[in-house]
């Protein structure tokens, strides 16, 4: 979800919003900065989130080698991982 919000009214505006379609308030660099860093935050949880994906993939793999522990724990951190990663990418967009 590419976009800013207005800091006057809220309203989701295109990234390149020279001002606000709904109360008309000229958009900021100061909102198209913080749209920078929340894009860039994001960007770095999605990584975590593949890492997730990848060791749990490691796990399935295990499992199917007939390593019952070994799939257990990379599961279990490839979960974790991954969860990690979607509540970060939520608590840091302020959705």
């Amino acid at each position: 979800m590419s976009g800013i919000a207005c800091t006057e009214c809220g309203a989701r505006l295109p990234a390149n919003a020279e001002i606000c379609g709904e109360c008309s308030y000229p958009v900021t660099a100061h909102a198209r900065e913080a749209n920078e860093v929340t894009q860039a935050t994001i960007k770095e949880y999605r990584l975590i989130q593949l890492l997730g994906g990848a060791v749990i993939a490691g796990g399935l793999i295990a499992a199917a080698a007939d390593s019952p522990i070994a799939a257990a724990v990379s599961i279990t951190i490839g979960i974790a991982t991954y969860i990690t990663g979607l509540l970060g990418a939520w608590w840091n967009t302020g959705n």
